[in-house]
């Protein structure tokens, strides 16, 4: 959602799993939320600023007490898992691998140096196919 932010206050600092965080009590369209940045001098919430953002109501109990409060978060972009990130660091040595083996094909005699090129996209394709049977 996108609103016109009407205060940010500075709550407090408190340490984390993350390192030192720090709260801050955002004010838009008559609501309030709590928004945990890891930098005291955030900017994505400007008072007088319109910013787009994700409300997510949690619940806490406090001596007894029920309570419930909203969260806002800037919206996240697209991440790639540590996972993902492996496999296209992985897949980026493929094109490497297929040359130079290819250029053995050749030294080989198995293909002609001219066909290098056609041999090294075949072996490139497929290891990328193989490695799509390994995500399923």
């Amino acid at each position: 959602m996108k609103a016109l932010i009407k205060d940010v206050k500075f709550q407090k600092e408190y340490e984390s799993n993350f390192g030192t965080m720090y709260l801050f009590i955002v004010s838009y369209n008559d609501k309030k939320g709590y928004y945990n940045s890891k930098s005291k001098d955030q900017t994505h919430f400007v008072k007088g600023k319109e910013a787009e953002f994700t409300e997510e109501t949690k619940t806490r109990t406090k001596d007894g007490v029920e309570s419930s409060f909203i969260v806002i978060k800037p919206p996240q972009g697209q991440r790639q898992s540590n996972f993902g990130k492996a496999l296209k660091k992985e897949q980026s040595k493929y094109s490497g691998f297929a040359v130079s083996y290819s250029k053995d094909l050749v030294i080989a005699g198995k293909i002609e140096l001219a066909d290098l090129g056609d041999y090294a996209w075949i072996l490139f394709d497929l290891m990328v196919e193989m490695d799509k049977t390994i995500e399923q």
